[in-house]
């Protein structure tokens, strides 16, 4: 993709002048808006599950059975969306039917301890269920967060590629500079008016956010159409399996890509830390949700001001100097800033200023991570590669978390502790992502000389 005019910008197929890339901006950050609250939800279910008296390893275990369930669903969907073809696009059509059944099973969490209790009313029901060894509301609200994680797989995986087949590849670091200011608006509405709200009001909460966000999700995608694609590649054989091979071989055998995988596998499990700060918050600390979520807000804030002021600045700069050479240096600051973290924070006033720092700082990761994709993914099968780095981590997670993480967590009840987690781990995604960018930069130079030779041939 390149532009073709100072004044138009190309996609595929797709081509806007600059007012037509600002309507598209315009829906896109709706979207943005609404998959921030979305993704707030899951630390309420957590704590829904933790003031029930739900261990780590327990709510492990949910996330763990979830993944099983779910772990063919994002190769599945992507790399079927990928291939696929209609009237619509390749992204639309899976997202118009899958977000109402997210939507719906999220609202089903708030209700599942009425629902628990609706059943044991029932004779044979409750003689069923006394025999679970799991205390019942903590039962019904974890498997319902099993389904609901099914259907957020899909949907977030599919807007990922629905993103990068509608917005220009030029403009990719400005676009998520503008989505990261929304984003934050969104966290700051989250924490300074509803999280504190679900304190008393949790269905409330659930039954608004979902209503919201799938209102939203329907009418953008509506409004911001795709392009046509060419065809798809041809498979080798009628072999059934042969897909599955061509999967396996394209994305895990190939160095380069594993590196990727790799780091991002670290990112990820540095992130397993952030539940146990938000618990060392609210349990040890004593604060209750509106306190926590003003100093989310507080943090937020700093994000915002940055953003107005620098954001659109930084994007742009970031498209200049290659988001691949930006994340490096995040995954080094964000490491540093959470090993200081576990030595100051012990109040509302250190915990917002430590959250103004790393939310500045995650803001300039984002931009970056939201551009550096199309740089080292084929575009053509963008979904695909996006799928296995996903796959990879998340069964690597999903194995890790009930036997390791969260065992080791209940056996040192120090929930300060998170903050190291994330500080070792985000260090070892930096020395991974140098490599990555070396590895990037001996292919770019390859994929010179290899164009080269054919222009001289």
């Amino acid at each position: 993709m390149k532009s073709q005019r100072h004044d138009s910008f190309s996609v595929g197929t797709l081509t806007y002048d600059k007012r037509g890339l600002w309507v598209v901006f315009f829906w896109l950050m709706w979207n943005d808006f609404s998959i921030t609250l979305l993704e707030r939800m899951p630390s309420l279910t957590g704590i829904l599950l933790r003031d029930r008296g739900a261990s780590y390893t327990l709510m492990a275990t949910f996330g763990t059975v979830g993944g099983i369930l779910g772990m063919w669903i994002n190769p599945f969907f992507s790399t079927w969306s990928d291939r696929l073809r209609t009237r619509f696009g390749r992204r639309r059509p899976i997202l118009l039917i899958a977000t109402p059944l997210f939507a719906v099973s999220l609202c089903a969490i708030a209700f599942m301890p009425d629902f628990y209790h609706f059943l044991m009313k029932f004779e044979t029901m409750a003689a069923i269920l006394n025999r679970i060894p799991v205390n019942g509301e903590v039962l019904f609200i974890g498997v319902a967060s099993i389904v609901n994680g099914l259907f957020n797989g899909v949907v977030l995986a599919i807007f990922s590629y629905y993103y990068w087949d509608v917005v220009p590849e030029l403009v990719l670091g400005r676009f998520n500079s503008l989505a990261k200011i929304v984003t934050v608006s969104a966290v700051m509405i989250w924490s300074f008016f509803i999280v504190g709200y679900a304190e008393h009001h949790a269905k409330t909460v659930y039954i608004g956010v979902s209503v919201f966000c799938l209102s939203v999700y329907l009418l953008s995608v509506w409004k911001v159409k795709e392009g046509d694609y060419p065809p798809p590649e041809a498979r080798k054989t009628t072999n059934p399996l042969e897909p599955i091979f061509d999967y396996f071989r394209d994305c895990y055998t190939k160095p380069f890509y594993l590196w990727i995988f790799v780091g991002t596998l670290f990112f990820q499990l540095g992130n397993q830390g952030n539940i146990f700060q938000l618990f060392y918050l609210r349990y040890d600390l004593g604060m209750d949700l509106a306190t926590t979520g003003w100093i989310d807000g507080v943090g937020q804030m700093a994000t915002a001001v940055f953003g107005v002021l620098l954001g659109y600045s930084a994007g742009s700069l970031i498209d200049r100097v290659k988001p691949i050479r930006v994340i490096p240096v995040t995954f080094f600051i964000w490491s540093m800033l959470g090993l200081i973290a576990f030595f100051v924070i012990h109040d509302k006033i250190s915990a917002a200023i430590m959250a103004c720092l790393i939310n500045v700082n995650l803001f300039i990761f984002g931009v970056s991570l939201g551009a550096v994709t199309v740089e080292l993914f084929p575009r053509e099968k963008i979904g695909q590669f996006c799928s296995a780095q996903a796959f990879f981590h998340q069964t690597t997670i999903m194995i890790l978390n009930p036997l390791v993480i969260s065992p080791f967590f209940d056996w040192l009840k120090f929930n300060r502790a998170g903050y190291l987690w994330s500080a070792t781990f985000n260090l070892l995604a930096g020395l991974v992502a140098v490599k990555v960018y070396h590895n990037w930069k001996r292919k770019q130079e390859a994929d010179t000389v290899i164009s080269g030779i054919q222009i001289g041939c």
